[in-house]
């Protein structure tokens, strides 16, 4: 699969986003989240290219544009992940693409075109636009510019004894954080896989762990239905995850 094609797809959706952000229609899906019509153009932009080069893939996309084929290669799709940030004209926010081969992490790529961050790899490699991701070994819960992402709710479910919390707007961004060091860990909501596909896999080559919140290993395949988790998750470097469960 080419990621190089992806991201610029990515960043055509981007162009998209940014254009047409003048000419909302956003409405509640029964969920309680927003959605536009922007995410629904994108969404279709994504499904036409996907099924234009790799016609024989599989789509799994938050607003219901899915395809069901017996290839072995699933793409996962949020054409934007942190969609109040967005209608709210603040810059987190993204469109996010996973690709997960025969249920297990396969690729990823998260584009941010208010900031022009493009996060992506695969399970070998991982970059910051063109700029490697490193394995993080030695993480400091004590790091005093250290921070936990959160959802935006937290303050309504969980007493969280850090001192340093944010709520930026995107699950995908606050765990794309977490891989290149910007943020200590982050404690998601409930997801959909397509909420976290695109860092799906790269975390571990960047040192970070993905678990429930109750500590239990976390299972893509369990989510490729298209349901919700049953737990909000946590990311955190490995040899802090256990750490920082406990402050939760």
């Amino acid at each position: 699969i080419d990621l190089h094609l992806v991201r610029q797809w990515l960043k055509e959706a981007g162009k998209i986003a940014l254009i047409q952000r003048d000419f909302l229609d956003a409405t509640l899906k029964t969920d309680g989240t927003l959605v536009t019509n922007i995410d629904r153009q994108i969404e279709t932009l994504l499904v036409e290219r996907i099924s234009r080069y790799y016609p024989d893939h599989q789509i799994l996309a938050e607003e219901g544009s899915n395809k069901k084929t017996k290839g072995e290669f699933l793409w996962a799709i949020d054409p934007i992940d942190g969609t109040r940030a967005y209608v709210s004209g603040l810059p987190i926010w993204g469109i996010s693409v996973g690709i997960l081969r025969r249920g297990d992490p396969y690729a990823g790529v998260f584009f941010m075109p208010a900031t022009g961050e493009a996060y992506w790899g695969t399970d070998d490699k991982a970059f910051l636009n063109d700029r490697p991701l490193l394995f993080r070994k030695n993480a400091d819960i004590r790091d005093t510019s250290a921070f936990i992402a959160v959802p935006s709710n937290a303050h309504c479910y969980y007493t969280i004894s850090f001192p340093r919390l944010r709520s930026l707007g995107s699950t995908t961004a606050h765990l794309a954080y977490v891989a290149c060091g910007f943020a200590m860990a982050a404690l998601t909501r409930r997801i959909y896989i397509w909420d976290v596909a695109a860092v799906l896999p790269w975390l571990e080559i960047t040192g970070v762990r993905l678990v429930y919140l109750s500590g239990k290993t976390f299972n893509p395949h369990e989510l490729l239905d298209g349901h919700l988790s049953p737990e909000p998750l946590v990311a955190a470097p490995f040899n802090i995850i256990e750490d920082v469960r406990k402050l939760i």
